[in-house]
């Protein structure tokens, strides 16, 4: 185990051109929730004060010392490893234009040779990826859920195939387990009885491998969540014990204990961190109906949650929390929000990395990370580095590995940890690492880096010319000479709509397409094809369920 040294001999400062500082070792450019954004779009901050420069001095948008990445994808070599990378996609050139859609819950699963896995009413059905064409059927009855389901985030989980498919159907008190195989055959099925997986504390989801999640937990809480005083609110917060949650996954045919997932035990000093008491009485901010004898609600966050994708099994609530991969390494006994296993970014996920390692975000008193083998040993950790884990990543560095620090740098790291080089970002994210650079979020801009050394190659403002109030990128893909990105666009009085840009890593030249969607946009690659997602905007501030409403394929005209 190794600990990053976020010490550096070199000092880098920001100016209207960037980075005007260069690590020791680095001899010039290689070749090779929207929550917080709200405010951000009206800063005018110095990269639009280098444009009008650049304008007047009839500067172009160059490379220096190299190209973003190779060649074109010409070879079938080539085009085999985009579709095996995460985020990689065969081709990006040219107007992308809908190939199929489906309306729906999302993506449930993903099957080996490009299949996808819906949900249509009663039925489970698998489609071709690429031509959207029904590969089977099969009913199994109501209220269906199936998995190992990807998280939006992750571009990893996307390339994850499923063999088998776990589904659970049925009422509440009738509820069935059944496992399909990659061709739609019933491989088995098992009824849960109620009396052992049902009820206010427990959980079930459906896991990979034929697998099935099973959460057991009393968390103390009030039968009541509304008061009529902040004070009786209180009280009832202060007097709940949670007791030890006890996660399994079992063989959902045979219900053998596959293995158990460690979780952390209660901690009450961390209960008035996660529980919040909101009064609704003035109706302003929580839209939703209530007695208006009771206007005060207590909140939990992280709420009662299960993952289960193709990567990761994990449980959070409160401050009750753990993780285990799909073969049952424990990744960590985790506290507070840290464990918080969210499909939607949220800054603290425990995801999967290209290469078959994990990052683990640090306990609740740190806003560091670790970098874990594929057997959970620790690689890298860190009290104030986050490592990036992009939803694309195509032919990058492994030489250099980049991670964030709090809302305030992007910073490059070789393998043992030793910092290389940082550079000033406010509230950097890395979308995508391709070749030798790295596509970066900060606020509405969209900015390339030198891996090596952090120099700016190009950056862009999807919002800059147009009437949008603010711009936000949630993912992204990549086909090794191009990245698109899906954006999150709000218009104001409510309105949130979804386009994606496509950026050349070569030049910083953006082509916009506009979705006829509303909600908000995440792309993942499967098997070489763009897959875009929809997502609804949530009713209430708080909400974190992820209702998918459409899904579908673009591809280049």
């Amino acid at each position: 185990m190794v600990s990053f040294d976020v010490s550096s001999d070199v000092s880098f400062e920001r100016d209207d051109d960037g980075v005007t500082g260069v690590a020791p070792e680095a001899t010039g450019p290689a070749d090779g929730w929207w929550s917080r954004a709200g405010a951000r779009w009206q800063r005018a901050g110095r990269r639009q004060r280098r444009l009008v420069a650049c304008a007047a001095g009839g500067v172009a948008l160059v490379l220096v010392g190299g190209t973003a990445v190779g060649a074109a994808v010409v070879s079938h070599t080539q085009e085999q490893r985009l579709r095996a990378a995460p985020g990689g996609v065969v081709s990006l050139e040219g107007e992308l234009a809908e190939v199929w859609r489906a309306p729906g819950s999302g993506v449930l699963a993903v099957l080996p040779d490009g299949g996808l896995v819906l949900a249509e009413g009663e039925d489970v059905v698998a489609v071709d990826a690429a031509s959207g064409e029904e590969r089977w059927r099969t009913g199994l009855g109501e209220e269906l859920e199936c998995g190992p389901q990807p998280r939006l985030v992750s571009g990893v989980e996307w390339g994850i195939p499923s063999d088998l498919v776990t589904c659970l159907h049925g009422l509440a008190a009738e509820r069935t387990v059944t496992v399909l195989g990659a061709s739609g055959d019933v491989v088995g099925q098992r009824d849960l009885p109620a009396a052992e997986y049902g009820g206010e504390d427990r959980d079930v989801a459906p896991a990979a491998d034929g697998g099935l999640l099973v959460a057991e937990h009393d968390t103390g809480l009030p039968a009541v969540l509304d008061f009529a005083t902040e004070a009786e609110a209180m009280e009832a917060v202060r007097a709940v014990e949670p007791g030890e949650a006890s996660v399994r996954v079992e063989d959902a045919v045979t219900g053998d204990v596959r293995f158990e997932v460690p979780t952390g035990s209660p901690d009450g000093r961390l209960l008035d961190e996660c529980f919040s008491v909101w009064d609704r009485s003035d109706g302003g901010f929580w839209p939703s109906t209530f007695d208006e004898a009771t206007p005060f609600w207590i909140q939990v966050y992280p709420p009662r949650e299960l993952t289960s994708s193709p990567a990761v099994v994990g449980y959070q609530w409160c401050d009750v929390g753990g993780a285990s991969t799909v073969d049952g390494v424990p990744l960590g006994e985790q506290v507070g929000n840290s464990a918080y296993y969210a499909a939607l970014a949220s800054g603290s996920s425990i995801l999967p990395v290209h290469g078959g390692g994990y990052v683990v975000p640090g306990d609740h008193e740190a806003d560091g990370s670790a970098l874990l083998d594929a057997d959970g040993a620790v690689l890298l950790e860190s009290s104030t580095l986050v490592v990036a884990a992009p939803t694309a990543t195509v032919d990058a560095d492994e030489s250099v590995i980049l991670a964030t620090e709090s809302y305030e740098a992007l910073v490059g790291l070789d393998p043992d940890g030793e910092e290389l080089w940082r550079t000033v970002q406010t509230d950097p994210r890395v979308l995508a690492l391709v070749g030798g650079v790295a596509v970066i979020s900060e606020g509405e801009e969209l900015i390339v880096v030198d891996a090596q050394d952090g120099t700016e190659r190009w950056w862009v403002a999807p919002g800059e010319q147009t009437d949008d109030l603010y711009t936000l990128p949630t993912s992204a893909v990549t086909d090794g000479e191009r990245v698109t990105v899906a954006l999150m666009v709000y218009r104001g009085e409510g309105e949130v709509a979804g386009d994606l840009l496509t950026v050349d890593l070569t030049t910083g030249t953006t082509t916009r397409h506009p979705l006829d969607t509303v909600g908000i946009p995440y792309v993942a690659a499967v098997d070489g094809h763009l897959l875009l997602q929809d997502v609804a905007v949530p009713d209430e501030p708080g909400d974190t369920g992820v209702d998918v409403t459409s899904v579908s394929v673009l591809a280049p005209r």
